[in-house]
């Protein structure tokens, strides 16, 4: 099977793990995000603290798959244990800034959320766009397709006129570390159900001997 393609071509595989140039990382931490408020603050003020700091990009903020990783996230990386790695995260979704609280609320998660409505951040750092399913089911993702689908979309119907915010349905995100100012590590999801699966994140922050059942 050929490997999957970008929308500017290009082999997926290979970009999926490409660390960014210097020069986009400074264009993208000028950048604004929002938070719940509509207060906007520099892309770069999520990550400017000693420290690493893992980002988070999620998809619209009615994806189920994203929600699954969230809770994922939640359940087995705390607060405490991100801590204890000297880290910390930070989700940012593709919607507006309105929808943020349910999300939280929804979600259980722990951590600090923000969005970038207009996706000039997930464009500037090179996150695809489409709706491919990808062919292996992660092991973050708790239900099945149909339950999946079934679940988001009462969760958009009791939502009324919010779903209109949720975001675009085709950008995909990714998981983002940064440490004194540059990035670390990142992953790019190919499809929507392409986050970085939770030991991945738990070897990349070194907490291997410390989130046992992740």
């Amino acid at each position: 099977m050929a490997s999957p393609t970008s929308d500017k071509g290009g082999d997926v595989a290979a970009e999926q793990y490409a660390l960014p140039s210097s020069t986009t990382v400074t264009e993208a931490g000028e950048l604004a995000v929002l938070d719940e408020h509509g207060t906007k603050l520099p892309f770069k003020d999520l990550y400017a603290g000693p420290g690493r700091h893992l980002i988070v990009f999620i998809r619209h903020f009615f994806c189920g798959h994203c929600e699954d990783y969230v809770r994922t996230l939640s359940t087995h990386l705390t607060p405490a244990k991100f801590s204890s790695a000297n880290a910390d995260l930070t989700i940012v979704g593709c919607g507006q800034p309105h929808v943020i609280a349910d999300y939280h609320k929804r979600t259980a998660c722990a951590f600090p959320i923000y969005c970038d409505p207009d996706r000039q951040l997930y464009a500037k750092l090179g996150m695809l766009t489409n709706l491919d399913l990808g062919e292996k089911k992660p092991e973050y993702i708790t239900s099945g397709i149909v339950g999946g689908t079934l679940s988001s979309m009462w969760t958009m119907i009791k939502s009324g006129t919010k779903v209109l915010g949720g975001g675009n349905y085709s950008q995909n995100g990714g998981e983002w570390l940064f440490e004194g100012g540059e990035v670390r590590w990142c992953h790019r999801m190919k499809n929507t159900r392409d986050h970085a699966e939770i030991g991945e994140v738990v070897s990349v922050l070194g907490l291997e001997g410390d989130a046992a059942g992740a």
